[in-house]
């Protein structure tokens, strides 16, 4: 779950040393972010209390206005017109766009799989440099135009927050340690099969980067992750690309934007092998099958399984049980169970 600890873009300790270095709206997205941890507690509440009632995954956007609240003035209700915000209509597209995506492909429902409001907000904050999921809807910050600019406006940002909420119903993956590790992964993975779809792209086309249309003039890099090379996008970027590297400090709720490089890696060398619908296909089915301390061995036990089994009903590659087996074992992640 994303409850206490938000699900940002940016991970914190890339806002951090961009405080250190003097950035002054860093350094107040990093005090916002704090207060809303604290505010917004146990979003799980949230999901004990839901009503069940079948919905169609209808858009709503909020404009903020700027304030340091969600949900301040209705700005674009689902079927409405185009307004003059720019933020507004991309926030409402691009959720749109990925909505479309999971039930055209998988037969998902909105996030919830039974057809929940998609609720976005737009210019939260003053010059705000992140993006998150709290466990009920969508926050977008404007950025300072410096470090960064509005997340809105980048497809893979929206999709990769929504599936945070996706995770949220369907594998619960706590936000810590290795299962939060997992969290931010398949939120990478979706993000980045998304983005590819939305710019008509292949995997050799592709720049298998997140976040690099929000990252302004200043932002020392090119993107806040690379799918493909763990630890490149920019000078901050601590990312292994191996289980010989592991974090396992108490950082980033104990590594959950760090460590994810290495499933991320995997995820890149198995798209390669067999292609990114067939893992597209692969990792959503694996997700619904994990469980909330689920952690990297128990992703390869569940991730194996599936393969096999769609293999079985010829849905993916005969050959992609072996090729995500060796994707999985060149970052130092092995089978347990054979």
């Amino acid at each position: 779950m994303c409850h206490k600890y938000q699900c940002h873009i940016v991970p914190p300790y890339i806002l951090e040393q961009l405080a250190k270095q003097g950035s002054n709206s860093c350094k107040r997205t990093l005090l916002e972010t704090q207060r809303i941890a604290q505010s917004r507690n146990i979003a799980i509440h949230n999901l004990l209390q839901r009503n069940d009632k079948e919905g169609n995954g209808e858009r709503i956007v909020y404009d903020c206005l700027n304030e340091y609240r969600q949900k301040v003035q209705v700005a674009r209700s689902e079927g409405q017109d185009k307004v003059k915000d720019m933020a507004t209509n991309q926030a409402y597209d691009h959720s749109g766009f990925v909505r479309e995506y999971f039930i055209d492909t998988f037969q998902l429902n909105s996030l919830d799989g039974k057809g929940m409001p998609i609720v976005s907000n737009v210019h939260y904050g003053i010059g705000y440099n992140n993006a998150f999921w709290d466990g009920d809807e969508i926050t977008y910050g404007d950025g300072d135009g410096g470090q960064f600019s509005n997340f809105s406006a980048a497809i893979d940002v929206v999709a990769h927050e929504l599936t945070h909420g996706i995770t949220q119903f369907l594998g619960n993956l706590e936000y810590k340690g290795q299962s939060g590790a997992l969290n931010e992964h398949f939120s990478d993975v979706f993000a980045t099969i998304i983005k590819q779809k939305y710019l008509v792209q292949d995997i050799g086309e592709a720049d298998w980067l997140i976040g690099d249309t929000i990252v302004g003039k200043e932002f020392p890099g090119k993107a806040i992750r690379s799918m493909k090379a763990p630890g490149s996008a920019n000078e901050f970027d601590s990312q292994p690309d191996h289980m010989d590297q592991y974090y396992s400090g108490a950082s980033d709720n104990y590594g959950v934007h760090i460590n994810s490089g290495i499933p991320n890696k995997v995820f890149y060398l198995s798209c390669m092998a067999i292609g990114i619908e067939d893992c597209a296909l692969i990792w959503f089915h694996t997700l619904t099958q994990l469980w909330r301390t689920a952690n990297f061995n128990d992703m390869l036990e569940v991730i194996t399984r599936v393969t096999k089994e769609l293999i079985k009903e010829n849905k993916v590659s005969s050959t992609a049980d072996i090729a995500i087996e060796e994707s999985f074992s060149a970052v130092g992640i092995k089978n347990l169970f054979v």
